[in-house]
């Protein structure tokens, strides 16, 4: 049993080894998300620092596929968007070919409905006009007339003239006959047409469903992966409060950091007298002074303090404003901006010597409650160094 806990007991501790040295990866972290958001956001210390610090930076790269991913997906759910109206467009126009088709089959319907009955009507003449010409026959008027005849050349003159009584109206019948075959014809090819427009348009509807299935699919992604990016970024701000929280409890002040050395600009001078003048004063998450400050609002105060009017923002905001410098041009009143991992999260201001005065806190959760939550001194060094993002001059 003793030997089972001594292994126990050395597994921990090399597990335990393992988190502090920082040979954590990616891997490590997929899966387990939940596990270090707890640990890095409300168990942080020193000991697994490091750890955090490189989830911090997966979950950044996370971040940042997940929103490659959205814009991405979005560029895709507009093209669908364009698919779907061309296809609609498509089934608009061919409805109206076969609305178009469907007037001239019924207008040969129309016309073929009237020649069967002129057909019919003339049948029935003609069988009429035989019925009277055989009640005539059977009393002797076709033998009176023919006979009646001064000579044989009116004989056959009548003779031809019954004959053309009857081959009229068979004439007739034989031309509307033909008329009536042609429409049948025209109405044929008018329903293969109508067919093959009805076949193209059935093609259209299956790739607009298509089209609606796949519209409605990436709508989902991009709203499952805006879901987990808001997740994320939570968990992001989380860590980089728990991270400046950490960091604020280092030596600082009287210790931490150096004595104001002056410079050679004026106004780099006054901005950094400005905010050492504040040291002690605590932390307020949003302040902008002259009782309470957050970082941004230290810097924000000091420099319209000495005169340089610039707007309120955040220190990632101050990290693109200015003109950008190098840490060896650094003079008092020169901003410095941290970051954690995941984009610029904390700022202070530089007093010559290798030190800056900033305002350190807890994020959102600290409103002016901890004394050692408040502006002090830091020497630029060490972990300070290491996660210096960039250097600015705002004034």
């Amino acid at each position: 049993m003793k030997k089972i806990v001594l292994s126990l007991l050395a597994f921990c501790s090399v597990f335990a080894m393992t988190l502090t040295a920082g040979n954590v990866n990616a891997t490590d972290f997929k899966g387990n998300e939940s596990k270090y958001i707890k640990l890095c956001s409300s168990s942080l210390t020193n000991s697994n620092k490091k750890v955090c610090q490189k989830f911090n930076e997966y979950l950044s790269k996370k971040n940042k596929d997940l929103k490659k991913e959205i814009s991405e997906t979005k560029e895709d759910l507009s093209k669908t968007n364009d698919d779907i109206k061309d296809v609609s467009s498509k089934i608009s126009k061919l409805n109206s070919q076969i609305t178009a088709k469907e007037n001239e089959i019924n207008y040969l319907l129309s016309s073929i409905t009237k020649i069967e009955k002129n057909i019919a009507k003339k049948e029935k003449q003609m069988q009429d006009r035989l019925y009277v010409m055989q009640s005539t026959y059977n009393s002797n008027w076709m033998i009176d007339f023919l006979f009646g005849a001064d000579d044989f050349t009116s004989f056959f003159s009548r003779l031809a003239s019954i004959n053309d009584i009857t081959s009229y109206e068979k004439e007739l019948v034989d031309e509307l006959t033909t008329q009536k075959k042609n429409l049948d014809t025209q109405k044929a090819t008018l329903l293969n047409a109508k067919a093959s427009l009805q076949s193209q348009k059935n093609t259209q509807l299956a790739l607009q469903e298509k089209l609606v299935n796949l519209k409605a699919a990436q709508q989902k992604e991009i709203s499952d992966n805006q879901k987990e990016s808001k997740k994320v970024s939570e968990a992001q701000k989380k860590i980089d409060a728990a991270l400046t929280e950490l960091m604020s409890q280092a030596p600082s002040g009287g210790g931490g950091g150096g004595a104001y050395v002056p410079g050679s600009s004026a106004v780099g001078n006054a901005i950094a007298q400005k905010a050492l003048s504040k040291l002690g004063a605590r932390y307020w998450w949003g302040a902008n002074g002259p009782t309470y400050f957050d970082c941004s609002g230290l810097v924000y105060w000091a420099h319209n303090q000495a005169g340089v009017k610039i707007g309120r923002t955040t220190a990632a905001g101050y990290s693109r404003s200015g003109k950008a410098i190098s840490k060896s041009q650094l003079q008092p009143g020169d901003v410095i901006t941290f970051s954690y991992g995941s984009g610029v999260a904390h700022i202070g201001i530089y007093i010559g010597g290798g030190s800056f005065v900033h305002a350190a806190g807890n994020g959102s959760g600290t409103v002016g409650q901890y004394p050692n939550q408040c502006v002090k001194t830091a020497s630029l060094s060490g972990y300070w160094e290491n996660h210096a993002y960039n250097y600015r001059r705002l004034y």
